[in-house]
């Protein structure tokens, strides 16, 4: 038996020998340990990245629709047939359906011109000298005429108002009499009358053009106006219907539930460090039996507006998980939060590109809820509440438990572990929906009205004073409410800012529900047109999707 040279004789030794080794083995697994940790950690990290870079360039280049597509391919959570065989994707004859609807397509179908426009002539006319037949040269008879419309523009026109008031005495008397007085205007001074407020406002609020861009249009119009001129003309109209804008804020508070969201601003401050800080905008939306927006502006941090805002409401506040864990509502026990839906369904969409099938099993049971939504739409809100406890508490405890199924193995710090993370930790808000038949399930109609705003903020930038973002709720908080109802918003501000200035008591009658119904040819019917064409759209969408899904559960 040979020994091998390298190991030594002495029993010690090579104990001594064989220590080290395993010593030197121990360190190189831990460092392969910790070198496979800290490779998977930057996995997650580059995963991460790309998820959110995907994202970004979805939010920037892409389609912002959040609109779910099951694959085919993949069988509905809870959905699959009792044999345990997947669905078949293939449609059978008897579950075929056709869905139709109307829909005017772009750039066919031209109207009339509205007959009420004033109408131009333009003759264009035979010169005499050719009015001979070329023939027998005789004059040519006229046997009819073809007439060809074209809508033109023009700039605005601006015309000066001149109140004459004659002076009238007896001759027999000393002293003149008493001239008739002025009616009131609305900016002190008298220089700009009520359409030329009410076209401000507009412009500003509505339109989104900021005073500087509107001297560009005044002056097109023949009028060179200040930029501090055009602020006195917006303190007045705030200043006019800050009454309005009051009783519209009572009329909401009165509801059983509105909706809530906040967007920041930038606020010009002369006293802070950089010049600028931020402040922030809240919207209160009221439910149909409340049908107002109103704003609400607040300099200091987000919790101390809807604090003051809503310190004696009583009732249901729907909001993003955000104004529940940011604290809105302390200090009150007569609110109750319930949180919007659509936000915790946003965060499975985000988690699509790294998680595509848990994401889409995720989007499966929104989008269940979301079918139980559409059927009682048109229900009473006892109906509503009672299928919603039939068919949707059932589903959403499903939900709850997948979720912490899939919790126990998700990376929390993955997008898709982040969208379950918000799914349990929000449960009782997010599910308060189920309590009350007249809760929508999701907060979508506040975020699209509040979208006016920051669209409008992109374009004027910040908030000049503090003085201004007051105001500025005031104005926007009578826009708004006008804009909800489809009202010419010029004529509306044109007619309440002349009533409010003359001193209209019944503020009720200025109300847009109210003065909509006085004023039924100043609502944009063609508003309520485009709604019904994408509702019946989506509809046709979802009833063609329903009918795949029937096709697919029928057993072969």
């Amino acid at each position: 038996m040979s020994t091998d040279a390298s190991w030594p004789a002495d029993v010690e030794a090579l104990q001594r020998q064989l220590l080290a080794a395993h010593q030197r083995l121990a360190h190189t697994e831990s460092v392969l340990a910790e070198t496979a940790v800290a490779c998977e950690e930057q996995r997650l990290q580059i995963e991460k990245l790309r998820a959110e870079l995907e994202l970004f360039q979805r939010y920037l280049f892409g389609r912002r629709s959040e609109r779910f597509v099951e694959d085919p391919g993949q069988g509905r959570l809870f959905d699959q047939p009792a044999d345990g065989t997947p669905p078949t994707p293939e449609l059978s004859a008897a579950a075929e359906e056709e869905i139709t609807y109307r829909r005017r397509r772009a750039g066919h179908g031209w109207s009339e011109l509205p007959e009420h426009l004033p109408r131009e002539e333009i003759l264009l006319d035979v010169p005499e000298k050719d009015r001979l037949c070329d023939c027998c040269g005789e004059p040519l008879v006229k046997i009819g005429e073809d007439r060809v419309e074209r809508g033109d523009y023009r700039p605005a026109s601006i015309v000066v108002k001149v109140h004459v008031s004659p002076n009238y005495a007896c001759p027999k008397k000393e002293g003149g009499g008493k001239p008739i007085e002025t009616p009131p205007g609305p900016v002190p001074g008298g220089r700009f009358d009520f359409g030329m407020v009410a076209q401000v406002v507009t412009s500003k609020t509505c339109d989104h053009l900021p005073l500087y861009r509107q001297q560009d249009v005044l002056a097109r119009a023949g009028l060179e106006l200040s930029r501090s001129t055009l602020c006195e003309i917006m303190a007045s109209a705030a200043f006019l219907l800050e009454p309005l804008a009051l009783l519209l804020q009572q009329r909401l508070l009165s509801s059983a539930w509105l909706g809530a969201d906040d967007t920041p601003v930038r606020l010009l401050d002369p006293a802070h460090p950089v010049g600028v800080r931020q402040a922030r905008f809240w919207l209160y939306r009221g439910p149909d039996t409340a049908p107002y927006n109103v704003f609400d502006f607040h300099e200091s941090r987000s919790r101390d507006g809807p604090r003051e805002f809503l310190k004696a409401y009583q009732g249901w506040v729907k909001v993003d998980a955000y104004g529940v864990d940011g604290g809105v509502y302390l200090g009150s026990s007569r609110m109750r939060a319930s949180c919007c839906v659509a936000h915790a369904r946003r965060k499975f969409d985000e988690a699509k590109s790294s998680h595509p099938r848990l994401a889409a099993e995720a989007l499966g049971f929104f989008q269940q809820l979301y079918d139980i939504e559409d059927r009682g739409r048109e229900l009473t809100p006892e109906a509503r509440q009672g299928l919603r406890q039939a068919e949707a508490v059932p589903l959403l405890e499903k939900l709850r438990l997948w979720a912490a199924e899939q919790a126990a193995v998700a990376l929390p710090k993955s997008k898709f572990g982040e969208a379950l993370g918000y799914l349990r930790n929000q449960w009782e808000p997010l599910t308060n929906y189920v309590q009350d038949g007249q809760l929508p399930i999701d907060n979508n109609a506040t975020e699209r009205d509040l979208r006016a705003l920051t669209i409008g903020r992109k374009n004027w930038l910040f908030i000049g004073s503090r003085e201004a973002g007051p105001r500025a709720a005031i104005l926007y908080t009578v826009v708004a409410s006008a804009a909800r109802h489809d009202l010419d918003v010029w004529a509306y501000l044109r007619d309440v800012l002349e009533r409010l200035a003359i001193g209209e008591a019944n503020l009720a009658s200025l109300l847009p529900d109210a003065w909509a119904a006085a004023h039924p040819d100043a609502i944009r019917s063609y508003r309520a047109h485009e709604r019904e064409a994408a509702a019946a759209a989506k509809r046709a969408r979802r009833q063609r999707r329903r009918a795949l899904e029937r096709a697919k559960a029928q057993p072969r």
